[in-house]
C-alpha cells in the first residue's frame, strides 16, 4: 500500500511539475542572422523575448544574456547584464520591470578557424519573474540558435 501511495506521489508531482514550467510564463525565441556566415565575418544574434500576460520580468536583480564557451564565436563579452542592453523599462509602484517588447542584438565574430557546417550559439538568460499577487522567482531559460559556417575563399595576390 506504502509503495502505490509513493508512486502514486512521485507521479503526481512530476506531472504538476511538467505542467507548470517555466515555458509556460517566459519563451526565448532566437535566430543568427545571415543564417550562413563565412569564416572571420560578423554576425547578429537576434533574441526575443515572450512574456506571458499578467507577469512581468523584474530589472532587479538583474536581468542577464550569459553565453556558452565556444571556441568557434567570439564574443565582446560572455554574458550581458540587462542595462548595457539599453532594455526599455517601465516604473510602477510594486518596482521597475523590463518591457521585453524589443528584440536584443548580440553580434559576435566567427573566427577564421571556426569548423565549417552546422555551427550553434547557446546560452542562459536569467532573470526574476514577478507575478500578479507580487510573489517572484528568480530562474534561468537556456536558448540556442543554429547558423552554417562556411568557408572563407581569399584570392591571394601573386
Amino acid at each position: 500500500m506504502i509503495k502505490y501511495g509513493s508512486t502514486l506521489l512521485i507521479s503526481f508531482i512530476l506531472l504538476f511539475d511538467s505542467a507548470f514550467c517555466q515555458d509556460d510564463f517566459l519563451k526565448v525565441e532566437c535566430m543568427v542572422s545571415p543564417h550562413s556566415i563565412m569564416q572571420g565575418n560578423e554576425g547578429v544574434l537576434k533574441i526575443k523575448i515572450v512574456v506571458r500576460s499578467g507577469v512581468r520580468i523584474s530589472s532587479n536583480p538583474e536581468f542577464m544574456i550569459k553565453f556558452d564557451e565556444n571556441d568557434n564565436l567570439s564574443f565582446s563579452k560572455i554574458f550581458f547584464a540587462g542595462s548595457e542592453l539599453n532594455l526599455p523599462i517601465t516604473q510602477e509602484k510594486e518596482g521597475i520591470f523590463l518591457d521585453p517588447q524589443k528584440e536584443i542584438e548580440v553580434p559576435f565574430k566567427l573566427n577564421e578557424s571556426a569548423l565549417l557546417g552546422n555551427l550553434t550559439v547557446s546560452g542562459e538568460v536569467i532573470f526574476t519573474l514577478v507575478f500578479q499577487d507580487n510573489w517572484s522567482i528568480k530562474t534561468t531559460q537556456k536558448f540556442n540558435a543554429g547558423f552554417l559556417s562556411s568557408k572563407n575563399y581569399k584570392r591571394k595576390k601573386k
